[in-house]
């Protein structure tokens, strides 16, 4: 195979093209990038349920979820009140009256504390203590009980009023699944919030092999916070940007739209699981979204409810002239100043509180998730209300609209007719269409073109889109799919504008979707073979694509080059089971500038396997990763593989 590229042949792309999309779905924020290691930190979770019929969803309030006395059951007890809690927002506090000595209690931490020997941790505790004067002490175990991997005692004083208690401690053993204990003399203490804290998370808040493993894909931009998770099961689940700001303790937790998900296995012998106690604390808010996109340089691209719960589920709305939609309207427009606005501004003086004075700098926002219009649902009104309103008093904001849950029914055409017309009107009227696409490997191979004839007078937001094997795997077969279609996304820069695969994380044992690019548990993250194809796209985007041409590349080939104006980034997916020799990589243009790439010169990032089934097993090695190849004159490229060779 020879490839030639056009070198007076360019067109721009932006490095920005492919992102991140975050939802908290598979317990991703908490229980995931979200370091919080305690469950139910502040007694405030509800059991959730859904009825037999449409807007049928059930909660009630579980404060006691995840705490239990430790040891003899009748050495204390333990008591859930509602009312003169820490928190207005979160109504409960647990009461620990010791009888005796002493007594104990544990909390469900997930699957257990993880901790690692020579690593620290910090607690902030939250009591009331009117009577008792003495000591807390802190104990951390492995799950047999053998082995005390941290032991640490806290002096507190009498108080009637809540008092915050933070100290920190050294483990001096390794253990997985352990124990959670605090440990209480005689008397009655009321805790009011439980927190403990890798100290090494990062800015205090990311898990750090979590937030290193998305960092290093160079995202160009971070879609938040969902997803279905915006617009909720219902409304009063939905997702309002105003409850996650502020201290963390005094933030409104919620319950998770994916806890009463109808879920189904993909996996013959798997049975169906529930997490009816799946709920969102918000410690991970709008405010750590956007830190977490400056942390990583990525565009922050937060995506905002327009009054519709998720239509999947319900048939619940806000009415367009009423004033409740007006509050959805001004709560967009109070995100901006809460991003940008100035000290001096209300909402930007709430983000200079929490510890960021300077501006966010954001530029996008997306209306809706995945709303399409209906006989009965106004989504295209509501999106034009929105837009007025937002461009009025911030002209420069670019807003992302939404061609529905696909790309293959009325809704999506529904959609391009509408956004097409108002275009021609009012050319700030959108930014870039979010398009969603769940396929099977074929479709993704037989429309790696789809974006060739697309007009260009609307940028494409691919904002989520999976290969979707028979068994929904994390599989190279599916790594492959993807990394060829992104071949096709590249090709088509001057009409895409972002891109992202989803979803990103899933907990193992704890996930409702996937296939999902990074698995963890409690103290182990993987990387699978689709997030090692992101990575390379992400890593090595370029400013300016290439065309050119494969010569004898053969059908199961595809290549992408792109250029940042120092290298030439020539990428290779080879789908097929056989190698392919790779001859030369040669410039076609002006003499003066055309050169032979040798390839012995080149850099090669590779990603292969041996089988379309390989995947990455987490607490295992890797079957499949990104390897650095020496490249030669002539470069065999293997079968079942992505390349990506930096030349000069």
């Amino acid at each position: 195979m020879k490839i030639t590229l056009s070198n007076n042949t360019k067109k721009f792309i932006s490095e920005k093209m492919f992102g991140l999309f975050f939802e908290d779905i598979n317990y991703a924020a908490d229980g995931g990038l979200y370091a919080e290691m305690i469950e139910n930190r502040q007694f405030s979770f509800r059991r959730s349920w859904s009825g037999s019929t449409t807007n049928d969803y059930r909660t009630e309030s579980t404060p006691g979820y995840g705490w239990n006395i430790h040891g003899l059951k009748d050495s204390a007890e333990m008591e859930f009140i509602e009312g003169d809690a820490l928190c207005d927002k979160n109504p409960h506090y647990m009461k620990f009256l010791v009888k005796n000595d002493s007594a104990s209690f544990t909390n469900k931490a997930y699957d257990g504390v993880c901790l690692r020997s020579g690593a620290s941790y910090n607690l902030k505790i939250w009591i009331r203590n009117p009577k008792y004067e003495g000591s807390l002490t802190v104990v951390c175990k492995s799950s047999d009980g053998t082995i005390t991997a941290a032991q640490k005692e806290i002096k507190i004083e009498k108080n009637k009023n809540w008092q915050l208690i933070e100290d920190s401690f050294t483990a001096d053993s390794t253990i997985k699944n352990g124990t959670f204990i605090i440990l209480q003399n005689k008397g009655t203490v009321d805790y009011g919030y439980i927190s403990l804290m890798p100290s090494d998370a990062v800015a205090g808040v990311f898990r750090k092999d979590i937030f290193e493993l998305i960092k290093e894909t160079r995202p160009g931009f971070l879609r938040f916070p969902g997803g279905c998770i915006v617009e909720g099961a219902v409304l009063s689940n939905r997702y309002n940007w105003k409850d996650t700001v502020g201290l963390p303790w005094e933030r409104r937790w919620n319950w998770n739209r994916w806890s009463t998900h109808n879920i189904y296995m993909w996996t013959p012998g798997k049975l169906a699981k529930y997490f009816p106690y799946y709920n969102q604390s918000y410690g991970l808010g709008f405010y750590e979204y956007f830190l977490l996109s400056e942390l990583m340089g990525a565009e922050p691209l937060p995506v905002l409810s327009v009054g519709i719960a998720c239509q999947f589920q319900t048939s619940e709305m806000v009415k367009v002239d009423s004033p409740e939609f007006e509050q959805y309207i001004q709560s967009a427009l109070d995100l901006i100043e809460f991003a940008n606005g100035d000290v001096s501004t209300e909402w930007g003086k709430v983000r200079a509180e929490m510890g960021h004075k300077n501006s966010f700098n954001l530029k996008f926002i997306g209306i809706g998730n995945e709303q399409w219009q209906t006989d009965k649902v106004n989504f295209l009104e509501r999106y034009k209300a929105f837009e007025k309103a937002i461009h009025k008093k911030y002209p420069d904001i670019e807003l992302i609209g939404t061609a529905g849950p696909d790309v293959t029914s009325e809704k999506y055409t529904t959609a391009w007719n509408f956004f097409n017309n108002e275009i021609k009107a009012n050319k700030k009227f959108t930014a870039a269409i979010d398009e969603h696409y769940y396929m099977k490997p074929e479709w993704f191979y037989e429309h790696i073109h789809m974006y060739d004839s697309y007009s260009r007078d609307i940028p494409v937001f691919a904002g989520e889109y999976a290969a979707h094997t028979e068994h929904r795997e994390n599989n190279l077969e599916a790594a492959l799919t993807e990394a060829a279609f992104m071949t096709g996304l590249e090709k088509n820069c001057d009409v895409i504008r972002f891109a992202s695969v989803a979803p990103l994380f899933a907990r193992y044992n704890y996930a409702q979707w996937w296939p999902d690019f990074i698995w963890f548990d409690g103290d182990t993250s993987m990387a699978t073979p689709g997030y090692y194809v992101q990575k390379i796209f992400g890593k090595y985007t370029g400013t300016s694509y290439i065309e050119h041409s494969a010569e004898n590349a053969g059908d199961k080939i595809f290549t992408s080059v792109t250029t940042d104006g120092n290298n030439y980034f020539v990428k290779v997916v080879n789908a097929g089971d056989n190698p392919v020799e790779l001859e030369s990589i040669h410039v076609d243009g002006d003499d003066s500038i055309s050169r032979e790439l040798l390839l012995d010169s080149a850099k090669v990032i590779q990603l292969s396997g041996k089988s379309l089934s390989d995947v990455n097993v987490i607490g295992k090695e890797e079957n499949v990763k990104l390897e650095e190849v020496t490249a030669s004159k002539n470069v065999v490229i293997p079968g079942l593989s992505v390349s990506v060779f930096i030349c000069r």
